[in-house]
């Protein structure tokens, strides 16, 4: 039982850090999402207070003077734009972005094509569906090829992006793409009077996640350079960081395996001392035996190697028996439909090698003290 739950503990882990990676994962890689904040008087800016709204051609700006950061892009959001096809009519988001969007973000086509560089150059009027936008919006035959009215604005449907995940009606999946250039055109962001390249936020990349701190660090510089601001004013910029999040959560796993491998240990010790406690008994039903052999001639050697091989076949049969259960109630529960975010229960050979490690020692410990007593036992 201790082997068996050491193991079972030790996969629902596994199965649970798995099932969060594979989530950022399909959200994104290494990703820092940057908004514009308010800008306090005390930063030096100004001698009252503003908004700092971000632009499109900072991301050309921050790719050219920060060679830590890989990619950056640029995104508008259109929110309850009224979306028509000849089948059916809805109201969802409208992301205006670039090329580059699919660098950064997962987005990945099931059918046709993304935004390019030519329908940026051309101010095309194209869009890419969500999967649950095509289910919407097409229910009974392909989108690629067929046109979408946004707010009575028509565009050409030239790709579908393939289901991401378990979002189903959220998320990606219930989202348009439009080249920004159309998105600038049509529906701007709510400060383009002012500020007629105005984005929401950008999305960047750096080169390594271990380098994203410097990577901040140095377009948090570019940034201050071009509009005026203390580089370490904070305040300045309200950032996600994935990479910082997945250290956080990944401080969170190594808790919670540290908890149930305890758990496991704990158990597997209380069953190491009902080995030694038959153990013991064994060797004082046995104690005649004991005094022959050693009457005629077995030594202290021969009579603890005799006691510690049982004590160990004992336990390697248990243990054997505890692996194998284990490792068949993962496999059963992965038949098991889990919850966002949760894959199911997963026996790697680390964690395999781990359990049978535990249990030689635990099985050596168990072993000994009985073997020791019986060898220790005087012929007479």
């Amino acid at each position: 039982w201790g082997v068996m739950s050491l193991l079972l503990l030790g996969a629902v882990g596994e199965g649970f850090r798995q099932g969060q990676r594979k989530e950022m994962e399909q959200f994104g890689k290494d990703m820092i999402f940057l908004w514009g904040a308010r800008i306090s008087a005390a930063s030096g800016a100004g001698l009252s207070e503003r908004w700092l709204q971000l632009k499109q051609d900072d991301c050309r700006l921050i790719e050219e003077r920060c060679p830590l950061v890989r990619a950056c892009t640029a995104v508008i959001w259109g929110w309850n734009l009224r979306a028509e096809s000849e089948h059916n009519n809805t109201a969802l988001t409208v992301l205006g972005v670039l090329p580059n969007f699919q660098q950064v973000r997962y987005a990945p086509i099931g059918e046709g094509r993304f935004v390019n560089e030519g329908d940026m150059a051309e101010g095309r009027r194209v869009i890419v569906l969500g999967d649950h936008v095509r289910q919407q919006l097409f229910p009974f035959g392909r989108a690629v090829g067929q046109q979408v009215r946004l707010n009575q604005v028509p565009f050409d449907v030239v790709g579908v992006l393939a289901r991401v995940g378990r979002e189903g009606r959220r998320g990606i999946n219930a989202q348009m793409f439009v080249p920004l250039e159309a998105m600038h055109r049509y529906f701007p962001h709510h400060r383009a009077a002012t500020d007629p390249r105005a984005v929401h936020h950008l999305i960047l990349q750096p080169i390594h996640p271990d380098r994203h701190k410097e990577a901040v660090e140095q377009y948090h510089a570019v940034l201050a350079q071009r509009y005026g601001l203390d580089p370490k004013e904070k305040d300045a910029f309200d950032e996600w960081d994935s990479m910082a999040e997945f250290r956080r959560m990944n401080s969170i796993f190594q808790a919670m395996d540290f908890f149930l491998g305890s758990v496991g240990i704990v158990t597997l010790a209380l069953g190491a001392i009902g080995v030694m406690n038959i153990m013991l008994v064994s060797v004082s039903e046995r104690t005649r035996e004991i005094g022959v052999r050693k009457a005629v001639g077995a030594t202290y050697s021969d009579i603890l190697r005799l006691f510690l091989l049982e004590g160990l076949a004992i336990t390697a049969l248990s243990g054997a028996t505890g692996i194998l259960l284990g490792w068949g109630i993962s496999r059963a529960l992965r038949q098991i439909e889990m919850p966002e975010g949760f894959q199911p229960p997963t026996v790697t050979w680390g964690l395999g090698l781990l359990a049978f490690l535990v249990l030689a020692l635990v099985a050596l410990g168990a072993a000994a003290v009985p073997a020791r007593r019986a060898a220790l036992l005087p012929p007479a």
